[in-house]
């Protein structure tokens, strides 16, 4: 059922247009009212009172669907979970729509990018390259990895868990700081393993040669860690520089798409194997 779930989760993702569908403003407001009224509790206190109503609810939710209707109630809400718990935004479309605009030469084209994916102005236009490419790597791992990698390790909780304690991680409210130590350890063990597949759909000696040398680095070499592999992993990287156009984001969105690919490969083993 995992299997199938994230495979048909992964697929609706990457080729349908659906994510105006997903909305977490509600989650925000929500968490930002809850701050404030328990304002003088200590914030880890907050951070559970964010968390832990939605995490028991996905958890009793499973249990009552547990065998209901040979399995498929607990098939819907665990897809349904998912695919919310997913980008927000789609990935996919927001960088071909940049790489396009990047291609025309379309003014806009930086914009967009700092818009969708928090690229740095820059007038360096191999520096704005650059910073899009890492930009992607972290969106990919932000947006849907650790969510797949959490669901097959710990169900609808574990990717319910990772959303929502990225989102209060990017607010400013009592608790955010003690989210974001939390998805620093959250992020750990999925970016080494994104990025030893890096090394399995890419330029292997490079990207292990590295991997093997930072892999037990702390949380706080995370997003260097990934970006660093990942472009370690592109074909399109000679002495050390980008194409001027949106060849290297191309590259790294098939990189990434290799990438899940590999990764479904090994669920499908492990159920196997299990």
């Amino acid at each position: 059922m995992t299997f199938l779930i994230v495979l048909i989760a992964f697929l609706l993702e990457r080729f349908f247009h659906w994510h105006h569908l997903r909305h977490w403003g509600w989650f925000t407001r929500y968490e930002c009212l809850l701050s404030a009224r328990l304002s003088d509790w200590p914030a880890w206190l907050v951070l559970l009172a964010i968390v832990l109503p939605f995490l028991l609810g996905i958890g009793v939710l499973q249990s009552l669907f547990a065998g209901l209707w040979g399995g498929s109630l607990q098939f819907i809400l665990g897809l349904g979970i998912l695919l919310y718990c997913l980008g927000p935004d789609n990935l996919w479309v927001q960088a071909y729509r940049c790489i396009n605009e990047i291609n025309r030469q379309a003014p806009t084209a930086m914009n967009h990018a700092q818009t969708a994916f928090g690229v740095p102005p820059t007038d360096n236009v191999q520096g704005f390259h650059r910073a899009f490419v890492r930009a992607i790597f972290i969106a990919a791992h932000q947006r849907i990895f650790a969510v797949f990698f959490w669901f097959v390790l710990l169900g609808p909780v574990g990717a319910g868990a990772y959303r929502i304690i990225e989102s209060v991680s990017t607010q400013s409210i009592s608790g955010a700081k003690i989210a974001a130590q939390i998805k620093g350890g959250l992020d750990w063990l999925p970016i080494r393993l994104a990025t030893f597949i890096f090394a399995l759909g890419g330029h292997f000696t490079s990207v292990f040669g590295y991997w093997k040398r930072e892999a037990l680095t702390g949380p706080d070499t995370n997003e260097q860690f990934l970006t660093e592999c990942g472009m370690a992993a592109l074909d399109v990287v000679e002495n050390n520089q980008l194409p001027e156009t949106g060849v290297a984001e191309q590259e790294a969105l098939a990189l990434i798409d290799r990438v899940f690919v590999i990764g479904l490969m090994l669920v499908a083993i492990v159920v196997l194997l299990n």
